[in-house]
């Protein structure tokens, strides 16, 4: 009884207190007993106090003189409250990135979201539920955590997964639908991977993994991925037994949109505009200097060179490519096929 008791007892602390709303003694005894029907005098209610101090919960309290009518005094304790296990800039932080997993659907995200304001204090759960939030996302991925929870598993425990993977397509009402990718016979592909991390990037989850039967690192996204199933008889591939490859990609470059393959050394100019936008891009990976222009930066990385191919045209108004010159001489023809697709008005027909 004295368990449950000082469990109620938490509770109502953590889910009624925080600084702006601080509790007497006897207000708490008063929720006690309008929450669960108990009653407790105050000194019971001092020893239960007590105890959740001593057991290292944050929780504080004002100190108070009051004199005795014999002309004595004593220190009591009042306005007590349980700091909460998280500030409300925490809160937001981790529910601002719950919202922007595209491929989490709203109601796990909304459930999630609920689980970690029940450790928040009232002022930030109320400015919650007083938040309204539009969710612009890509059609969710169903599976999304169970994939999570699988890969998890086998990475724990070393073993191999097979599991089907998805492309989006049309279906019959113009709606994008996931779809297994299919093998010449027109049945699903079954992948057989040995998984090795899990990698965030740009708000999606991806598997790092070896697929069978080559020995090179390959990426796939997890909200893709559908009919997961961990293959017991099979111990994942060490990483140390892929060709070439002794330990993980861990530079923001080798994972720029987390393409598969050899990476190259690559340097190029930038405007100095866009210098915050290379350190998102590439991290302290990135190796920077000034170019003779002032306005120029010259940056060098080691990345892969496809990547590096959309990452030069998204920016390609402030980046020239300066080596290799594989990587030059394929958006030359980029950009000479783009310039054919948007004549000037000027330019003759």
């Amino acid at each position: 009884m004295k368990g449950q008791l000082i469990f109620q007892l938490l509770t109502l602390l953590q889910e009624e207190t925080d600084e702006a709303h601080r509790m007497s003694q006897q207000t708490i005894a008063e929720r006690m007993l309008a929450r669960y029907g108990i009653k407790m005098n105050r000194r019971t209610l001092k020893t239960y106090l007590d105890e959740l101090t001593a057991a290292g919960y944050p929780l504080c309290s004002a100190k108070k003189t009051r004199t005795l009518p014999d002309g004595s005094t004593e220190i009591l304790q009042t306005d007590w409250y349980l700091e909460p296990q998280f500030e409300a800039s925490e809160l937001r932080l981790m529910t601002d990135l719950l919202a922007a997993m595209p491929a989490v659907p709203d109601t796990q995200r909304s459930a999630l979201i609920q689980k970690l304001m029940l450790h928040s204090s009232p002022m930030s759960r109320q400015a919650q539920s007083e938040q309204q939030m539009v969710f612009l996302h890509t059609p969710p991925a169903k599976q999304l955590l169970y994939s999570v929870d699988i890969l998890c598993e086998a990475i724990r425990r070393n073993r191999m997964v097979s599991f089907q993977y998805c492309s989006y397509q049309l279906d019959e009402t113009d709606k994008p639908v996931q779809t297994p990718r299919l093998r010449s016979t027109g049945d699903a592909r079954e992948y057989l991977v040995s998984p090795y991390e899990i990698a965030v990037s740009h708000g999606r989850y991806y598997l790092i993994c070896c697929k069978e039967p080559h020995r090179t690192i390959s990426h796939y996204r997890i909200d893709r991925i559908t009919d997961i199933r961990i293959i017991e008889q099979f111990e994942r591939l060490p990483v140390e037994q892929l060709s070439g490859q002794h330990t993980l990609p861990e530079n923001l470059a080798e994972q720029l949109y987390m393409y598969s393959g050899e990476t190259v050394t690559c340097e190029f100019l930038a405007d100095t505009k866009i210098l915050g936008d290379i350190l998102d891009w590439f991290g302290s990976c990135a190796e920077i200097s000034r170019a003779e222009q002032p306005s120029l930066l010259q940056v060098t990385v080691q990345v892969h060179p496809t990547a590096m191919q959309h990452w030069a045209l998204q920016y390609g108004q402030y980046v020239t490519v300066l080596s290799p010159e594989s990587l030059r001489s394929s958006l030359a023809e980029i950009v000479h096929n783009l310039a054919k697709r948007y004549p000037r008005e000027s330019d003759p027909t």
